[in-house]
């Protein structure tokens, strides 16, 4: 919205060519001193066409399908009551049996499918440091010191929550933008923090058969020394996939075709993560990279445990931008990493995914004129 409007009635939009009213929500960027409008389209515009809109002041349209609820453990995201995420922004301790050092705040678990499958896994036996959705960088170099922010084992490096700056909800999105810290534990007193880290999470008032929602990461060096990741086979975006998932009952596809057998190390925009939860229910999640990334698009790490280890479970998957060399975060400068969440029951759709990363990768263009 230009500089000079201020939002403080409530508005409505108009949809034209149906006469239908469509829910808004009004954002305030206080960073970027700047006012958005959002609303979600509802009917398909086809490719070089365009669609007019009215904005009214006056009573709004509510849809109060999405919600979310916070106490001292997490905040859970919801659709008609039904819990699609929570984000822990407690330390979640590990069970009595296992290392206190793998206790982590500042990630999702559970993640669940619309019919109720959930489809991420905390704490596998496998990889303890596993952790639903979570977002660490593994070989680094932090004034001289090896520090590794994902193996929480080896208690050198650990990411923790450190204050809400914003929360969201509205009839078109919740959300919230929360801070992290990566710290080197390896110094007195609790440790040194070397990254600073936001996640902006968005989850979308969307169709009612998928569950989406987008995750922005903004991170900054928090002192004068730069943090230097080494080149990887994984470090950055990471998912642990739901516990049944393995062998013949486990697939995945990639936007290049590429699958568990041959996609990793391989570069995709999209990658589906599929599987039977229940017997003869299965689940997807797609997780697609935006292009502004910097590294676009990103390299892999797939990986699955299989029926001959102790615990036949499980899937793990990381875009990791490190694959393709050594990248030094320097003080003063911001890099950020978009992704999008898909969730829905049912198996690998690929044209439908296709679609969906055109709709994140290249959305539809806006102009507002006033009268």
């Amino acid at each position: 919205l230009p500089e000079n409007f201020i939002a403080w009635r409530p508005m409505k939009l108009i949809d034209t060519e149906t006469g239908k009213s469509v829910p808004v929500q009004v954002e305030k960027d206080e960073a970027k001193s700047s006012t958005k409008l959002w609303f979600v389209i509802d009917s398909e515009i086809p490719a070089q066409s365009t669609r007019r809109y009215e904005l009214y002041y006056g009573n709004p349209v509510y849809n109060r399908e999405l919600s979310f609820s916070i106490d001292d453990t997490g905040v859970r995201f919801l659709r008609r009551g039904n819990v699609m995420f929570q984000y822990n922004h407690t330390h979640v301790k590990p069970p009595l049996e296992v290392d206190p050092r793998f206790i982590r705040s500042g990630y999702i678990h559970p993640m669940y499918s619309p019919s109720g499958l959930l489809v991420t896994e905390d704490f596998p036996s496998d990889h303890l440091h596993h952790k639903g959705v979570w977002l660490p960088w593994t070989q680094t170099v932090f004034e001289g010191r090896q520090i590794d922010f994902w193996n929480l084992g080896k208690g050198q490096g650990t990411v923790q929550f450190a204050g809400f700056e914003k929360l969201h909800a509205g009839p078109v999105f919740s959300g919230f933008r929360s801070k992290h810290e990566f710290v080197d534990l390896t110094q007195p007193n609790g440790g040194k923090v070397a990254l600073n880290e936001y996640w902006d999470v968005r989850v979308w008032n969307s169709d009612e058969a998928y569950y989406l929602w987008d995750l922005t990461s903004t991170q900054w060096t928090a002192t004068d020394s730069p943090l230097e990741l080494l080149e990887h086979r994984y470090g950055g975006l990471g998912f642990r996939g739901a516990a049944q998932w393995y062998n013949d009952n486990h697939v995945i596809l990639t936007s290049e075709g590429h699958t568990k057998d041959d996609g990793h190390l391989q570069r995709s925009r999209w990658i589906a993560h599929s599987g039977e939860i229940l017997v003869g229910e299965w689940a997807t999640v797609i997780i697609m990279v935006h292009p502004e990334n910097e590294r676009f698009p990103e390299p892999m790490r797939i990986w699955e445990s299989n029926r001959l280890q102790s615990r036949p479970s499980g899937s793990f998957f990381s875009y990791s931008p490190v694959q393709l060399g050594d990248w030094t975060l320097e003080p003063g400068n911001d890099y950020q990493f978009k992704y999008r969440f898909l969730i829905y029951d049912g198996k690998i759709d690929a044209e439908f995914a296709e679609q969906m990363w055109q709709q994140f990768a290249n959305p539809v263009r806006a102009e507002i004129r006033f009268n």
